[in-house]
């Protein structure tokens, strides 16, 4: 069964001309080895945002497992308090402890959310630049 070669949608495998798609690219081996890479890179830069977002996840839970800690201990002190004062002054130091708290959570999450946008994009962009080296030579 053949398709009419009027159709626009006909494609015309009679015209494929092995020689002349070597020719065009000279170097299949080289880009074999290329596309190898790029994939080898991507698993890579894959691996290390995946280990990155447990890290994340792991930080995370401690940063709150240390505040839940913070606020029983807190509630303790507040059942024992013994007059409005000294409730104010128990509150007092649970807001900034809190506050303290969670900046240092926040900077400890920002630091390792930095640290894997770099692991995570080191491979992609020695593979990058390695593309452009092959693309220059050839």
């Amino acid at each position: 069964m053949t398709a009419a070669t009027s159709s626009p949608f006909a494609f015309p495998f009679s015209a494929y001309n092995a020689d002349a798609f070597s020719s065009f690219f000279p170097e299949s081996n080289s880009m074999s080895s290329l596309a190898r890479s790029a994939m080898e890179a991507s698993t890579a830069s894959t691996r290390a945002s995946v280990k990155g977002m447990q890290d994340a996840g792991q930080t995370m839970m401690a940063h709150f497992k240390e505040q839940m800690n913070l606020s029983v201990e807190t509630g303790k002190k507040l059942a024992e308090a013994g007059s409005v004062e000294d409730a104010m002054s128990i509150q007092t130091r649970y807001m900034k402890s809190a506050f303290e708290n969670n900046l240092k959570g926040f900077s400890e999450l920002s630091e390792l959310y930095a640290d894997t946008m770099r692991e995570a994009f080191s491979p992609l962009a020695k593979q990058a630049k390695k593309a452009a080296k092959s693309s220059k030579a050839a």
